[in-house]
């Protein structure tokens, strides 16, 4: 397995912590919601970012927590790329954040870099 591989892997087991929870609290997408909004009026964060946060907001409009939790189980390419820049953050429990981070740098020194 490459680096990238174990990135993807690591932002897929982040997510579905942030899956349980909005499963639980189905409401805090609104704060997900809110934030998108916020960076999306920013002059200086970048049309590439915006149009990430816009796919996610339009997935959330369209498609609400159900269609959210369906990317983020997802293992498929788009999914993969959409977590790449996920609005997430502030639901993640820096506890939980830490503890998955710790795990996959531990598997750094046996990971290939990609393309190797």
């Amino acid at each position: 397995m490459n680096w990238h591989q174990v990135i993807d892997e690591r932002s897929h087991e982040m997510h579905q912590v942030i899956a349980g929870i909005l499963r639980r609290s189905p409401g805090k997408l609104a704060l997900v919601s809110a934030w998108i909004e916020r960076m999306m009026s920013n002059p200086d964060y970048s049309d590439q970012n915006k149009d990430a946060l816009q796919e996610w907001l339009d997935l959330i409009e369209a498609d609400g927590v159900e269609g959210v939790l369906r990317v983020l189980d997802d293992r498929g390419e788009d999914a993969t790329r959409m977590r790449q820049s996920s609005p997430f953050a502030a639901l993640m429990p820096q506890d939980q954040r830490l503890k998955i981070l710790e795990k996959y740098e531990a598997r750094r020194a046996r990971a290939s870099l990609a393309g190797v």
